[in-house]
């Protein structure tokens, strides 16, 4: 009877330990996952800044943070400065700063599915941050377009969009060494 008694305790307690070890998905920038509604996703880039770009319509750069590679510096406009100024879009607070992230995403299930994932910031093991904002473009030349309440995609639709967040934090989640993840579709990618 101590036999099976044992044997049951060990068979419980490793069922319990894979439970809980299946139940966290890890992910990496650049690497392509399904989500657990179907929905296969990948994330381009997760950056912070201070300001974003906040020029709408079919501009590239739109919600990127702003810096002298990207956002027609040294063109149109001649520095950082000129472009922040005429087209930033910068937190309210002075004291808080921007995440941004980037993913595309493509409806691969059996049913219609909504994105509205602007992914869940945890700072520092139990800081929660998960409210932002979201935009999508159909296509490369397409049009930036906020989503307030998300995008329906079909099923069978065969479209993949682009999908940009933004999430206003405090500095420190930004400056700080401590633990910075964020959950974008089920699925944690450790920053730092």
């Amino acid at each position: 009877m101590k036999r099976k008694t044992l044997a049951l305790w060990l068979l419980l307690s490793m069922i319990i330990c894979l439970t809980a070890c299946m139940g966290e998905k890890k992910g990496e920038i650049g690497t392509t996952y399904t989500s657990n509604n179907g929905i296969e996703f990948t994330v381009n880039e997760i950056a912070f800044a201070d300001v974003i770009d906040g020029w709408g319509g079919a501009n590239d750069d739109f919600w990127k943070p702003i810096d002298e590679n990207n956002c027609n510096v040294g063109g149109r406009f001649a520095t950082v400065e000129d472009y922040k100024s005429a087209h930033g879009l910068t937190p309210k607070k002075e004291n808080d700063r921007i995440i941004y992230i980037s993913y595309t995403a493509e409806n691969k299930s059996k049913y219609d599915r909504t994105i509205d994932e602007t992914g869940d910031i945890d700072y520092d093991n139990g800081y929660k941050y998960s409210d932002g904002y979201l935009s999508y473009r159909v296509s490369e030349e397409g049009v930036w377009k906020e989503l307030p309440s998300g995008l329906s995609l079909p099923k069978l639709d065969g479209g993949k969009y682009e999908f940009r967040a933004y999430t206003v934090v405090p500095k420190e989640v930004v400056e700080s060494d401590k633990p910075l993840d964020i959950t974008i579709h089920g699925y944690k990618f450790k920053i730092r």
